[in-house]
């Protein structure tokens, strides 16, 4: 079949789909999702003049019509030479073999090394549709993958994009999430650059918590960069804190993860070599793994958390990382603030004055610090976080910090109280006296993205009591923030429909 050219003016994202009309598509005996072979008849770029599309239908006659192929603006960035009312040849094409290795794992059988590294190029390239990706994550959260089956897709991610070479010895931590307010990132860099160990850390943007640390480290200075900016960074200040998506490292893991959000889903089999393969993309050799154990994290057990421990340690042993894992504390926020631009403030201020605190920023960011100072041989065993408050107490960690904002384009200059916050502001006071009991981390969360995070940077929430202490009715307990009126107002609603994310002590245990 023969089809013109007719250009849509907006992205999808992916370079691969195309639209047909839906009599073209009968006539071919296709549908949406099928895969097509297309060939340029007037190209002479072997690139350009053959590759596989993946179909999808206007039912409408309102997008294309019979006798026209839709062309999305990914494609023609991809392919200049297409222009409007070019013929193309288009015909049905057969699933790749990867598709078959997919069905495999369906039925629950183990991946060959040589089968996960075809399901990653096909990935990368196009090959494999949204749906049989879908199809490859619910096969791996059903049926689970072995050791090494991880090991090969840790590898086979890595290999899908650039891989870094920072040195022989390169640091990194990272955390399985689940904690508002987690912002430790922003110490534990400083703390662990200012001894002259290396520490590219990368992040990513927050996906499903009010921040992330991209988010809150870029309200103190850009973090989008590319290999080579990158590489003079890391070169100059042997650490940096940036945002990996704007590098082309493990771009088949970020395809599954865009796949994996609307699912709801991150199987163990899939999150341990998402992981690891950004960090091999780094160079990382020994990294300290955060793990979060309580209600609303991903393990809310600490046997949980152990088990995952020790399958995560070995995975890394196999691809050459060192890693030690530290199962924390996941009851109530870390520190006081959640939200970009107040998490940005209140590390900041801790880096800037180690009086300020709070306690358990200054606690859980020097106890991870201190591991990564062990594994360096900066300090003895059991001494790494004495070592880790002394940097930050010292002032130490701020100078590299200001030295790192600067390097990636910030204002080192820039105090905490110049951080702007969200003009609209709701304050919420104890209505009776008591000790807290509980801090309800999910609410916290509800209300911090109802304020607009983590895209508003100057949106979120402040917790001024938590677990333990005592208070008095008319006591200041709870701040939003929001750049809207009605924002502020929606998480004003959430929080007195939940009652707030403060629990008070007392006789009864639950209104029913």
């Amino acid at each position: 079949m023969k089809l013109k050219v007719k250009t849509i003016n907006f992205e999808t994202g992916n370079t691969k789909d195309v639209v047909l009309n839906i009599k073209d598509a009968l006539k071919l005996g296709q549908k949406a999702g099928d895969r097509i072979n297309i060939k340029n008849l007037e190209s002479k770029n072997i690139e350009e003049k053959y590759w596989i599309a993946i179909l999808q239908i206007d039912y409408s006659n309102s997008i294309v019509k019979p006798g026209e192929i839709g062309v999305f603006l990914d494609i023609i960035k991809e392919k200049p030479s297409l222009k409007d009312n070019m013929v193309l040849s288009v015909k049905s094409a057969d699933p790749p073999d990867s598709f078959k290795f997919i069905q495999k794992k369906i039925r629950g059988s183990k991946l060959t090394t040589e089968e996960i590294n075809n399901i990653v190029s096909d990935t990368v390239s196009g090959s494999l549709s949204k749906i049989d990706l879908a199809a490859f994550i619910t096969a791996v959260f059903i049926n689970g993958m072995d050791h090494e089956e991880m090991t090969s897709l840790a590898n086979a991610e890595s290999r899908s994009g650039e891989i870094f070479n920072f040195g022989p010895d390169v640091y990194d931590k990272h955390s399985t999430g689940g904690v508002p307010g987690n912002k430790v990132s922003l110490i534990i860099v400083p703390i662990v650059a200012a001894t002259g160990l290396t520490i590219p850390k990368s992040s990513t943007r927050a996906i499903t918590s009010p921040s992330g640390t991209a988010d809150s480290m870029e309200v103190l200075a850009p973090v989008a960069f590319e290999a080579d900016a990158l590489k003079t960074i890391v070169s100059t200040e042997n650490a940096c804190i940036i945002w990996g998506g704007a590098l082309n490292t493990s771009p088949a893991d970020n395809i599954l993860i865009e796949i994996e959000r609307p699912l709801h889903m991150d199987p163990i089999g899939l999150m341990i070599p998402s992981i690891i393969t950004k960090k091999l993309s780094l160079g990382v050799k020994k990294l300290v793994l955060d793990i979060p154990v309580g209600e609303g994290t991903k393990f809310t057990t600490p046997h949980d958390g152990k088990q995952f421990a020790y399958v995560f340690k070995e995975i890394a042993r196999n691809v050459g990382i060192k890693a030690e894992c530290a199962l924390t504390l996941a009851h109530q926020p870390i520190g006081h603030a959640v939200g970009p631009g107040l998490e940005a403030k209140e590390a900041l201020t801790l880096l800037m004055d180690y009086s300020a605190g709070p306690n358990s920023l200054i606690e859980k960011s020097t106890d991870i610090a201190g591991i990564l100072l062990e594994m360096g041989g900066k300090a003895q065993k059991g001494m790494g976080q004495k070592l880790a408050k002394e940097i930050l107490r010292s002032g130490k960690a701020y100078e590299k910090m200001r030295s790192i904002i600067k390097a990636q384009g910030g204002n080192p200059e820039l105090k905490p109280e110049e951080i702007k916050l969200g003009p609209y502001k709701k304050e919420f006071f104890a209505t009776k006296p008591g000790h807290i009991t509980g801090v309800n981390n999910a609410i916290i969360n509800q209300i911090a993205k109802a304020t607009g995070c983590p895209h508003s940077k100057q949106s979120g929430v402040e917790i001024f009591k938590k677990q333990g202490a005592r208070i008095k009715e008319g006591d200041l307990i709870f701040k939003i923030y929001s750049e809207s009126q009605s924002k502020i107002k929606r998480a004003e609603n959430i929080y007195n429909s939940t009652g707030g994310p403060i629990i008070l002590g007392g006789m009864m245990i639950e209104r029913i």
